[in-house]
């Protein structure tokens, strides 16, 4: 059953009336909602804010206060601050209903050029018509007429005939004088007809004319007694209009009718909350209300829940709409609105003491990040009144024991008379990089290839079949133990290779890269397996 707002919400309440314009330091209004500021971490953000219990209440008043005025009255309330009013807009003013005529209309209702009352007791007049009675006394019934002209009018035949009559028949009658003409004999006698017989009679004057008689007295008839029956305006100040009215052992929310029902916040969050049920898509509740989803399992993503938990929804009118979800087991808060047929903005997750924003979220560097970023606060020297560090370093040697200037060579005439200490090969026994660079060839390693596979321990070596000079080569010693190298680009040049153990072994080709020899060797190692690098 639909609930009736006969009593606003929080009428009683504590309230806090929220701003039409959107406030300078971010608190709820009309045209902004509730802001960023109710989003932050509670704990950490001093800028947070709470959802204040005085300004919801007087939201929830507001609503229930506009919604309870259409229920019973059937429009809104006129008033100052809605105006101006288009054409044809109708509200309730003065316990009238008023519809506007004129577009823009800032004038307060009343019969006018501006606003016409609508009503369902108007009266023929109002309307510029005849009442039925007005009507019946002007016009005659409709019927078969003769047409204008055909019959004398009653004064033209008046004029015309004489009276219909028992007159002398035709003879010799008084000349002209000899007898009354019609005005003397209208004037003397009376009309013949069924008068009361001859008897002492009041003058003219000394009675009631039919009219004086008509409007001072009722018809005759059977009447009841005087103060037998209610007057009209007893009647309508005792009974009620006759009509369809709810019986009084009618409940409302469990409250019976018998007399003015209470509303309680209860009776708005228990009793009226919807429960939304398994594949609803939260999309197509757009009807301000209260809902509920009880189970997990029904509260899907895809169905545009803003996370998989069950929970409260709470739709709000407003240019177009407004979707609040409360997590059943959290303080989690998500909104988002849609705009006549746009789409829903994304959901925003308000921030509260016990989902607090990251410094990221709120445009702020973090804890680490501000240590990172900036020195301690401290009494400091102005920019410029000292070196930099890097000034410094650039300018200066750090303090020490140090030779007279050109005792020694500086960094750069060292860096160009001398190279790194370090143990290199006599020029021209190596390769330079440019040399090598033309010797050999880049590659990289995309597999192995097993060239020998059997146990060797003596330094005679073993086939195998491929050039393996200058290509890399990694050797199975057995028990375990390997090791990789690459083989010199010439025979006979012995690769000296560690492996466990603190053991070492060397190996050299021959026959042009084809045979590998185990030339000395600490350990009782021996190859099992030789791969090439492909």
């Amino acid at each position: 059953m639909t609930k009736i707002f006969k009593t606003p919400f929080a009428t009683q309440g504590d309230k806090t009336v929220v701003p039409v314009e959107i406030q300078s330091d971010g608190s709820v209004s009309y045209t902004q909602g509730y802001g960023y500021d109710y989003e932050r971490d509670q704990v950490t953000d001093p800028a947070a804010k709470d959802i204040e219990r005085e300004k919801m209440n007087s939201l929830f008043h507001d609503i229930t206060e506009s919604i309870g005025e259409m229920q019973l009255q059937g429009f809104a309330k006129w008033s100052e601050a809605g105006k101006p009013y288009p054409m044809r807009s109708v509200v309730y003013h003065k316990n009238k209903a008023w519809q506007s005529k004129i577009e823009n209309n800032n004038v307060e209702p009343v019969a006018g050029n501006a606003w016409i009352e609508l009503k369902a007791d108007i009266t023929a007049n109002e309307v510029g018509a005849y009442s039925k009675g007005d009507a019946d006394k002007r016009f005659q019934p409709v019927g078969k007429y003769q047409a204008e002209g055909h019959s004398y009018s009653k004064a033209e035949t008046d004029t015309k005939y004489q009276p219909k009559g028992n007159y002398a028949p035709a003879g010799n009658y008084a000349n002209k004088g000899d007898s009354y003409t019609k005005a003397e004999s209208e004037g003397k006698f009376q009309p013949k007809g069924s008068y009361q017989p001859s008897g002492n009679y009041a003058t003219k004057g000394e009675s009631y004319t039919k009219a004086e008689s008509d409007s001072k007295y009722q018809g005759k008839g059977n009447y009841q007694a005087a103060g037998y029956s209610y007057s009209k305006s007893e009647a309508d100040n005792k009974y009620q209009a006759k009509g369809n009215y709810v019986a009084t052992t009618r409940k409302v929310n469990d409250k019976p009718l018998s007399g003015d029902v209470t509303i309680t916040s209860q009776d708005i969050f228990n009793g009226q909350a919807i429960s939304i049920g398994a594949n609803q898509n939260l999309n197509n509740y757009k009807t301000a209300g209260i809902y509920f989803q009880p189970a997990n399992a029904n509260a899907t993503t895809n169905l545009n829940y803003p996370e998989a938990m069950a929970g409260t929804l709470i739709v709000l009118k407003n240019a177009g709409i407004t979707q609040l979800y409360y997590v059943y087991n959290t303080s989690r808060i998500y909104s988002r609105s849609q705009y006549g047929t746009g789409g829903f903005t994304p959901w925003a997750k308000e921030f509260n003491s016990q989902n607090k924003p990251t410094a990221g979220d709120v445009g702020a560097y973090s804890k680490g990040e501000s240590d990172g970023k900036y020195q301690p606060k401290g009494n400091y020297l102005a920019s410029g009144y000292s070196y930099s560090k890097g000034e410094s370093d650039g300018k200066y040697q750090p303090k020490g024991n140090y030779l007279t200037s050109g005792y020694s060579y500086s960094k750069g005439e060292s860096d160009n008379k001398y190279q790194p200490k370090g143990n290199y090969a006599i020029a021209g026994s190596s390769y330079t990089k440019a040399e090598s660079d033309n010797r050999f060839a880049k590659y990289k390693v995309t597999g192995w290839k097993e060239l020998y596979n059997g146990d060797w321990l003596s330094d005679n070596g073993v086939n195998i079949n491929e050039d393996i000079r200058g290509k890399i080569v990694w050797v199975d010693l057995g028990g375990s133990q390997w090791t990789s190298f690459i083989m010199p680009p010439v025979d006979n040049i012995p690769m000296w290779c560690g492996h466990s153990d603190n053991n070492w072994c060397t190996f050299k080709t021959s026959n042009n890269g084809k045979r590998i020899h185990r030339a000395f060797g600490k350990g009782n190692t021996g190859i099992v397996r030789v791969f090439v690098a492909s």
